[in-house]
């Protein structure tokens, strides 16, 4: 098992020989490189030091000491950022400001090195050699385009023209848990340099499956990252990427949720998902003192594997396995002004092709046979005595479908910005984006039932194969225009306050768990009909796909705030308030059975609220505050005469909260006349984190909830030369709350947070 990492390790001890090659303060010289790196982005026309919106940056040391290692963990430091942890990797839920979405569909936008990552199957992944991370909240439509509403959030990994370095991490803790993280960032000469970087990690998982003994949530991942940076001149810049990432994991360790008690997971059939993720993009870059010029080609395949138990219970009733292969190619080409002149401006063009197949079989086992589809037929004999008698005498009912999803879109923008206008410090920042977007549904799903038809009065029963297919193809396509204006004051260099208003769009599509339902419909007709020739699926084709089509989403969002410091120097603050006003609101549903998830719209909604972050650095001592607070209700949402009008959205938190302190002293050597020696270490440093988050209800109705919960997570380490060793807890008081919560037919079900963990990381830096 420990082979898979003792090869990375020896691996990148090979590729550099100066491991134990002193620095007085390596992560001194890290933040002075970090200072020197960070820009805005490629088409932005502000700088991101003053850009008029909210935005939340994250350092390579923040990410060490708060332990973020995917987009999960960012939760803890971004107000009204939310991203909970449950079930897989396969579709991460993302909420800001009270906008996201759960299952299918994104609200968010994801960008690596300048390439959007089109789906949110791979969000999930963990993060390698990152430079530093930006999340930009509220829309993003105007330079992002599509699913872009609710943020953006940017991950940029070093370059290793500007930054050398090699680095291992290990750590090990409770449940089973062991990571190994190395990467090695080298110049190869004046005009080339190359990175390489690798991890391993496992766990045993936090909970077992009553029904096996066995782990329900175990993970086993791997992966690595390749980063090619070529410079030919002065102003031409040449970056190639690429990176690969394999999980195994079990999932979904759901259990019975009954007035507020989890009970352990406990099913037949085995929650697993299999999941590779591959990716390359070449970026070039021209840059004089003119204008920036830069192209971004992209292109990602991932495939998945996931078994589920739809029941979740002991009972062998309904099981799903889904197949999912995606193909992504991207082309962005952008310009912008590169001068200090009062008048900047960006523009540019966009084009994706996203190509999507899902295979899906919906399994109904003995329970689902005899306590579903056997009584549909037994009601006949009831309700007509002189009918004949239907016994079906299949042990199990396969539902395959096939469902190709391509989609493909362009798009072109352009932003502005004027500074000082009318006044020094006043600035107009306006920009708009035409979107246009077309997605296809290609389907093909069947199902045969075998039935034993014994007509009254007939002493043998006629054997009968009961058979349907669906097959058509269908489209929808979007255009759509996303503006965004900004006003912007700039009291000195430290302090500015802004106001926008920006049009947000997520697209619409089609939800294909719907099938299997509609599949068992038509057949149970065609058995009750006795005539299983009628050609009832070429009559029903039009109205599947309408059945099956949700709307794309609309928002606006007005916000206004301010940023900088308070105290000079000492205590910096950010604070932003929003209004959110959203139409065609897409929320999650169950279908018709509870076994499988779908999307609708659900009229509007409105989000009101506000993002409050404070860092204050005094000395040795940092401390940090960011609560986030979102009001967000739907307006107009009656379901079958049901009305939701002002209930809270579901899944979407009220409150986020998060509190640090950070304590680290650097110990210097002692030099007297009678006395010299070094001590025995050179740093340590001491980090208290409180998260909290909630209310958060779970159904349309609002009648079931997690109320706030908070974590408690501690870290302390101490630094000599190139190493560091540091022991963390996270959940420090063991808090009981739930993740998650979903109603099936039969019953409810939810998942545990994560219980309390404690682990040792040690870690080479130079």
């Amino acid at each position: 098992m420990y082979k898979k990492y003792y090869i990375i390790i020896i691996f990148t001890l090979l590729l550099n020989s100066k491991l134990f090659a002193q620095t007085e303060n390596p992560e001194a010289t890290m933040q002075i490189i970090l200072e020197e790196i960070v820009v805005s982005s490629t088409k932005e026309t502000n700088e991101l030091k003053t850009l008029p919106g909210s935005i939340s940056l994250i350092t390579p040391r923040l990410m060490e000491d708060r332990k973020i290692i995917s987009i999960v963990d960012l939760t803890s430091v971004i107000p009204n950022f939310f991203v909970p942890n449950y079930g897989s990797k396969t579709s991460p839920p993302v909420y800001i400001r009270g906008i996201g979405e759960r299952s299918t569909g994104q609200a968010i936008g994801l960008y690596v090195d300048n390439m959007p990552y089109l789906s949110k199957s791979v969000f999930n992944f963990e993060f390698m050699d990152v430079q530093r991370i930006e999340v930009l909240r509220g829309p993003q439509g105007t330079l992002y385009g599509r699913n872009a509403m609710g943020g953006i959030v940017n991950v940029y990994t070093y370059s290793p023209l500007d930054y050398e370095r090699t680095k291992i991490t290990l750590t090990t803790g409770n449940y089973g848990l062991f990571r190994a993280n190395t990467s090695v960032s080298k110049k190869l000469g004046n005009k080339t340099g190359i990175s390489l970087s690798g991890y391993y990690s496992e766990s045993d998982g936090f909970f077992k499956n009553q029904h096996d003994g066995k782990h329900a949530d175990n993970l086993r991942s791997a992966g690595g990252r390749f980063r090619f940076d070529y410079r030919p001149a002065e102003r031409w810049t040449v970056q190639l990427m690429a990176n690969y990432d394999h999980s195994d994991q079990g999932a979904f360790p759901y259990g019975v949720y009954t007035a507020g008690n989890i009970a352990a997971p406990n099913y037949d059939y085995p929650g697993k998902y299999i999941r590779q993720v591959a990716g390359s993009n070449v970026n070039l870059e021209f840059k004089n003192d003119k204008m920036l010029f830069t192209s971004s080609s992209g292109f990602q395949y991932f495939d998945d594997d996931l078994h589920m138990d739809l029941d979740y219970s002991p009972e062998s009733v309904f099981t799903n396995n889904q197949l999912q292969t995606e193909r992504n190619w991207t082309q962005e080409f952008a310009v912008k002004s590169n001068t200090q002149n009062n008048y900047r401006w960006s523009f540019g063009a966009f084009a994706f092709s996203r190509g999507l197949q899902t295979n899906v079989t919906t399994t109904m086992k003995e329970g689902a046979i005899s306590g579903v589809l056997q009584p549909v037929f037994d009601e006949i004999q009831i309700l007509n005595p002189n009918a004949p008698t239907f016994k079906i005498t299949d042990s199990e009912i396969p539902i395959p479908g096939t469902f190709k999803t391509p989609a493909y879109g362009v798009a072109v923008f352009h932003q502005s910005t004027y500074n000082n206008l009318i006044v020094d410090g006043l600035s107009l920042t306006a920009g708009i984006r035409f979107d246009h977007e077309k997605t296809e549904l290609d389907y093909n799903s069947s199902m045969t039932m075998n039935l034993d038809v014994t007509p009254r009065g007939m002493p043998r029963p006629i054997p009968q194969s009961v058979q349907t297919a669906l097959d058509s193809v269908g489209y929808m396509s979007f255009t759509e225009w996303l503006p965004k204006i900004s006003l912007k004051y700039e009291f000195n260099s430290k302090r500015y306050i802004y106001a926008s208003v920006a049009k947000g769009h997520k697209v619409g599509g089609y939800n294909i768990q719907m099938f299997a339902d509609i599949v068992r419909n038509i057949i149970e007709e065609k058995g009750k009909s006795g005539r299983p020739e009628i050609p009832v699926e070429q009559e029903l084709s039009k109205s599947i796909l309408a059945a099956t089509s949700y709307r794309p989403e609309y928002s606006w969002n007005y916000e206004m705030g301010f940023k900088g410091y308070i105290i000079s120097n000492t205590l910096h603050a950010e604070a932003a308030a929003f209004f959110i006003d959203v139409n065609d609101i897409q929320i999650t549903d169950f279908v018709e059975s509870g076994q499988g998830r779908l999307l609708k719209n659900a009229g509007r909604a409105q989000s009101i609220g506000f993002d409050l972050g404070l860092m204050a650095y005094l000395n040795d001592l940092s401390l940090s505050a960011n609560y986030g607070y979102a009001h967000a209700v739907l307006k107009d949402y009656k379901p079958d005469g049901i009305d939701y009008s002002g209930k809270f959205i579901p899944f979407a938190p009220q409150n986020t909260f998060s509190l640090t302190a950070g304590y680290t002293r650097r110990l210097h050597h002692i030099h007297t006349p009678r006395l010299s020696y070094k001590r025995l270490i050179d740093r340590f440093n001491i980090q208290a984190q409180y998260n909290g988050a909630g209310k958060i209800y779970w159904t349309e109705a609002n009648d079931v909830y997690q109320t706030f919960y908070g974590l408690l997570n501690l870290k302390a380490g101490v630094t000599k030369g190139v190493f560091e060793l540091s022991v963390w807890t996270q959940n420090t008081l063991n808090a009981d709350y739930t993740t998650f919560y979903f109603e099936t037919s039969s019953l409810n079900l939810a998942q545990r947070g994560a219980p309390f963990q404690i682990g040792v990381d040690f870690r080479v830096l130079f």
